[in-house]
């Protein structure tokens, strides 16, 4: 899985909540999340519905 240029996941393990960097925006999921998997799962769930296409493109 390829993320976009400038997209950024970072797991807070103080909170168990996540920072997104996401098309110069940035954004705090509070959680708390179980693990940090799940964190980032729900990071990029979060960056797919504000227009993020996991999938590589292909040229």
């Amino acid at each position: 899985m390829t993320y976009e240029n400038g997209m950024q996941i970072i797991y807070d393990v103080l909170k168990k909540g996540v920072f997104v960097e996401f098309r110069r925006r940035s954004h705090y999921l509070e959680g708390p999340y179980k693990s940090q998997r799940e964190a980032i799962g729900a990071a990029e769930d979060h960056c797919r519905k504000l227009g993020w296409d996991a999938e590589p493109q292909q040229g």
